[in-house]
């Protein structure tokens, strides 16, 4: 654990005092932001956390359809891994599509909620990882164009499971997650 603590140390010294200090690039945080030159998306970066975390925690205002097409096979990977995950979405505005709610549902190791009162607006991403968590908050929905192509700001930083930071957000979280409606098949007909 201290050798985690020391890679952890020395890359807030990067990210929040001297990017000359040299650390490792994986705890650092970023600046997640789609563009062409040189091509980067943040869909890349919420993969690669899918791909390595031990449970998932997503926090969108909005999902649709082609954006659960984005990350659905990396979906199927975690169900047959047994890797166990929360969506929560926002019927604000009612811009959750029905279809990618219903493509959500079919997977039996998500927990899948929707807000149903209130401006719910946030968009995190939460990734448990074996000591610590990595946090993606800023602009981006569950949507292609927000994985792929808007102008999205988003901001990945890496903090130990005994954080105050990981014990707000997954508090905030939480207490979203447990005021709103689990989505079910009937749900779904009835938001149709």
């Amino acid at each position: 654990m201290d050798k985690i603590i020391q890679i952890f140390n020395s890359s807030l010294q990067t990210g929040y005092v001297d990017k000359n200090v040299l650390s490792d690039l994986a705890y650092q945080p970023e600046l997640l932001v789609n563009q062409k030159n040189p091509p980067q998306k943040v869909l890349t970066t919420i993969l690669h956390e899918l791909e390595n975390c031990d449970q998932f925690y997503i926090s969108v205002a909005f999902v649709t359809t082609s954006g659960v097409a984005t990350i659905i096979n990396k979906l199927k990977e975690l169900e047959n891994r047994n890797i166990s995950g929360q969506i929560l979405v926002s019927q604000y505005l009612n811009f959750t599509q029905p279809e990618a709610l219903k493509r959500l549902l079919q997977f039996k190791n998500i927990d899948l909620r929707i807000a149903t009162t209130g401006n719910a607006h946030a968009k995190g991403y939460i990734f448990k990882n074996k000591y610590h968590y990595n946090l993606i908050v800023g602009s981006s929905n569950l949507t292609d164009s927000a994985l792929s192509t808007n102008r999205e700001w988003n901001i990945k930083v890496s903090a130990l499971d005994e954080s105050g930071l990981v014990e707000k957000v997954l508090g905030e979280f939480q207490t979203d997650f447990e005021k709103a409606t689990p989505v079910t098949v009937d749900y779904i007909s009835h938001y149709e």
